[in-house]
């Protein structure tokens, strides 16, 4: 009788393969494991530029004809308040805003408009301005323009603030008249303006803040000025430059990161009041 062939003869077959779940179900489906990878990673990438830090500037951009607009971007990205000064004569916007560029970064976009003439070669071609509270209006809306095109989707006009030094301070209120509820914070800086509790709350105004030089001229008349809307319940407050005349103080910095601070903590309580 023929012997039988041993099973270990012959070498068994190889296994069939193994195939992918993937493909095997839907070969032109891909897989969706890579899907969900290059999904993740797009996110913790998009979430990584989100996060990184901006430089803030200062920065310059053309607005009008020979003028600039001097600006300062906070460094995350998104929406954040709009800031705008407005500087003083023979002033320019480096100096009215180029020194607290730290504090208007950290609170939003700081937007500075370069006045419409210069004070000539005595003062080193320092800009300064000539036209009408109406046309200095135009120029500012029209630097803002510029800065929001560069921008876009990022500068917020909720809760905007409008500053200004000497000049621009004595400016800033008429401005907000004009625009009832655009500028519900000011800054005054150097600048004993007439304020009125009744005149403010008409235009929007929420609050405001007064800055003066300790050895200056403006500041008994500010001091007084807010005592007096403070005795109408109309939130306003003067912080004092130390050892400053009709000038910056070291720390105006800090001075205005209070200032904005404070508008904004006590702004909000004095909305829709009589």
């Amino acid at each position: 009788m023929a012997a039988c062939k041993s099973a270990s003869t012959a070498p068994p077959p190889p296994p069939p393969p193994v195939a992918d779940a993937a493909t095997s179900i839907a070969p032109d489906v891909p897989r969706v494991d890579a899907a969900i990878d290059d999904a993740a990673s797009a996110v913790i990438d998009a979430a990584q530029e989100a996060e990184a830090p901006r430089a803030i500037g200062p920065f310059e951009l053309p607005f009008a004809e020979k003028r600039n607009v001097f600006f300062v971007v906070p460094p995350r990205r998104g929406k954040a308040r709009l800031i705008a000064n407005l500087h003083g004569m023979c002033n320019p916007p480096g100096y009215a805003c180029g020194y607290w560029v730290n504090a208007g970064s950290s609170h939003g976009f700081l937007v500075c408009p370069t006045g419409n003439a210069s004070c000539g070669p005595a003062m080193y071609n320092a800009p300064t301005w000539t036209e009408s509270t109406t046309k200095m209006d135009e120029d500012l809306e029209r630097a803002i323009a510029v800065v929001d095109g560069a921008y876009p989707g990022e500068v917020s006009r909720d809760g905007a603030i409008l500053t200004g030094f000497s000049k621009g301070a004595y400016v800033a209120p008429d401005i907000a008249k004009m625009h009832p509820g655009r500028w519900p914070y000011l800054i005054l800086n150097e600048a004993n303006v007439a304020l009125d509790a009744a005149s403010l709350r008409k235009s929007g105004v929420r609050a405001v803040a007064m800055i003066a030089g300790e050895k200056g001229n403006e500041v008994n008349g500010e001091r007084a000025t807010v005592a007096a809307l403070e005795k109408k319940g109309f939130p306003a407050k003067l912080w004092v430059m130390p050892g400053a005349g009709h000038y910056y103080s070291a720390n105006i910095d800090d001075i205005m990161r209070e200032a904005i601070d404070w508008l904004i903590a006590h702004g909000a309580d004095d909305a829709g009041s009589p």
